[in-house]
């Protein structure tokens, strides 16, 4: 086995395992704002694990789209509706 398949497997083992500990956390919370905040960090990492996986051009549009604009929607939306 050459060393940089098995490097290439941990990163994606460990990226996969980022998402889904993410997923798990934003489906726990009840606080808006942070569910927020965790939606843009997984779509981070979900553009890094499309770097890993050679498709840059995905990863440059989910960094862009789901990161950047869906983010700064979403918070802008949060800012409108009142606290309670």
């Amino acid at each position: 086995m050459s060393s940089f398949w098995v490097s290439g497997f941990f990163v994606n083992a460990a990226l996969i395992s980022v998402l889904v500990l993410i997923a798990f956390m934003a489906l726990r919370l009840h606080r808006l704002f942070a569910v927020v905040m965790l939606s843009g960090a997984f779509s981070l990492v979900a553009a890094a694990q499309f770097v890993v996986l050679d498709a840059v051009d995905v990863a440059f549009t989910e960094a862009a789209v789901g990161a950047g604009i869906s983010t700064v929607l979403a918070l802008a939306t949060l800012s409108l509706v009142p606290a309670k």
